[in-house]
């Protein structure tokens, strides 16, 4: 509930009822503006970070492996990654007090790896001595999201007291989905104008 939401009488005179209407659109301009202010933020932080690896090959922040992604690392860059992510997770669940809304056995939750791993990078990039004075506080602000995820995703696992428990999936997708998909793809491809057409008047047109 807003600082300007009450409720008028019935028999409320109209001049009232204009300042509690200029009250209430006062106060939904000002949680338009402090989206706006998070966008700008947001938006300021990519075109830096574009800027930043725009001029060659990027440079990890101190105190990280990189790359991180899971998927293109082989044995001995993945040894590195776990070994970093596990000592910060500890230091994370530790700091701020988080051991009911992260299960023990978050190294089990393909999920929850990633979730973490982006929170450690990210945390790194924002305490990196070249970061800017302000990167901290959005970091935390990102954090403050992060965490309904990681309840969401603690509630999804269904792992409790350091005990882990397997989830078995009751919908699998089916074998050749990612062919359909391409048929579904190329189907909606042929009808876009190529890339040297694009520009070009159509048949007929004045």
């Amino acid at each position: 509930m807003s600082g300007y939401d009450f409720e008028l009488p019935p028999d409320a005179p109209p001049d009232m009822v204009a300042i509690a209407e200029l009250a209430a659109g006062l106060d939904r301009l000002t949680d338009a503006v402090d989206t706006l202010h998070q966008q700008h933020l947001e938006l300021r932080d990519a075109v830096a970070r574009s800027a930043a690896g725009g001029s060659g090959s990027r440079k990890a922040p101190a105190g990280m492996p990189w790359p991180v992604r899971w998927s293109d690392l082989d044995r001995d860059a993945a040894a590195q990654v776990w070994a970093w992510l596990i000592d910060w997770v500890g230091w994370l669940v530790d700091r701020y007090e988080i051991a009911e809304e992260i299960p023990a056995c978050w190294y089990r939750h393909g999920p929850l790896i990633e979730e973490l791993t982006a929170l450690a990078a990210g945390w790194h990039a924002a305490y990196d001595d070249h970061a800017r004075s302000d990167e901290p506080l959005i970091w935390q602000e990102r954090f403050a999201r992060s965490r309904a995820r990681l309840r969401d995703w603690d509630e999804f696992t269904r792992c409790r007291n350091g005990e882990h428990a397997d989830h078995n999936l009751d919908l699998h997708w089916p074998d050749d989905w990612a062919d359909n998909a391409m048929t579904v793809a190329n189907v909606d491809l042929v009808g876009r104008p190529r890339t040297a057409d694009a520009g070009r008047p159509s048949e007929g047109a004045s």
